[in-house]
């Protein structure tokens, strides 16, 4: 006979493939904007091959999948936001902007790098139950709608995205007794997804980095120029990586350029395992839930965190906060102090007790 966890973990699979049956479908042959996808290498959520590399269309125009890694190589197709193709390998080509010159190898052609964002298919075995004072679950699928109730017709609220992570508040069972979360923020919105979509955190995973270095010895050092950041412990640098700071834009008398990313020395003063992000003005706002690994620098609100929303890093593109990728962010979030408990999940310092150095450089 079956065991419970293994029921559950089939339940949660066809829930997920129910609702994903419902949105995604086969868009094989569909054009947009005037651009054919690519005939035979767009997967549709039902063929998501588990475990194997992937790469999500990042938000914003889509990208050509060209036949080599080269700006003026010959289209074959396009890749918009969303859709989900296998990416063979990484390769070095020209790049289409200066910061970087890597691509992906797809099963034909190639795609620039910064447009799609890495992803894997990793369904999960849902927890047995879900503790009162719940859990952290990170979406470990390419992406998944988040319902306003747990079935699969149910109003989307959000489509949420790999690596994002969020509040799990409990477990319900579906309209067809399969498993589902009701993920929460501390916006108040709920959304509901099938149990298999997210993996739980576990505490651990929060463990400090490196404790036993005292913290007055940590410092970041942010070359803006270069957008590239250094974790050092005293004089010696144990982590590198690119990022993607403020971008400038034009302020309200539409003449002065304005970027929201501040300089010199700053101080980490609250950390929040997730956050959901809004902002802007309607023209340029946004709007990004399940932010992870939030580490706040500044009084204006920048901060250090997760980016799912695009695979860009070494070129300007935020609103004042410093892009990572999710990996990185993650990392730094442990090395760096104030420590978070995994309950509640975030915490505020005050002046007298502000957390790790940052250095903010034009140039190093």
């Amino acid at each position: 006979m079956a065991s419970r966890r293994s029921f559950l973990k089939l339940a949660g699979a066809a829930a997920l493939g129910a609702v994903y049956a419902r949105r995604g479908g086969s868009a094989r042959q569909v054009s947009r904007r005037g651009h054919p996808r690519a005939a035979g290498q767009i997967l549709p959520p039902g063929e998501w091959p588990v475990g194997v590399r992937l790469g999500r269309g990042a938000l914003g125009w889509g990208a050509p999948i060209l036949t080599r890694p080269h700006p003026e190589g010959t289209q074959l197709g396009y890749v918009y936001p969303d859709d989900v193709v296998r990416i063979v390998r990484e390769v070095v080509g020209l790049g289409m902007a200066y910061h970087t010159h890597v691509w992906f190898e797809l099963e034909e052609g190639y795609v620039y790098a910064p447009h799609l964002q890495p992803v894997l298919h990793q369904p999960q075995t849902p927890v047995d139950a879900v503790p009162a004072e719940g859990l952290w679950g990170e979406v470990v699928t390419p992406y998944v709608d988040g319902l306003t109730r747990p079935e699969a017709n149910a109003p989307v609220v959000y489509r949420i995205y790999y690596s994002a992570v969020f509040r799990i508040a409990e477990m319900v069972s579906g309209s067809d007794g399969t498993p589902w979360y009701r993920a929460t923020m501390e916006t108040g919105i709920n959304l509901y997804v099938p149990a298999a979509t997210l993996r739980v955190i576990q505490p651990e995973e929060l463990s400090p980095l490196s404790p036993e270095v005292d913290p007055a010895e940590k410092r970041i050092v942010v070359y803006l120029a270069e957008q590239a950041l250094s974790a050092f412990e005293g004089r010696r640098e144990v982590f590198r990586t690119r990022i993607s700071s403020g971008a400038n834009y034009f302020g309200e008398d539409g003449v002065t350029l304005l970027n929201g990313t501040p300089r010199g020395e700053q101080h980490i003063w609250s950390k929040r395992i997730s956050r959901h992000m809004q902002g802007g003005t309607v023209e340029a706002g946004f709007d990004v839930p399940g932010v992870g690994w939030v580490a706040y620098f500044a009084g204006n609100g920048a901060a250090l965190h997760s980016t799912y929303w695009h695979n860009d890093f070494g070129i300007p593109k935020s609103h004042g906060c410093l892009n990572c990728r999710p990996e990185d962010a993650k990392w730094i979030f442990r090395w760096t102090v104030p420590q978070v408990a995994y309950l509640p999940g975030d915490i505020t310092v005050n002046w007298d007790n502000r957390g790790t150095t940052l250095d903010l450089q034009e140039a190093s």
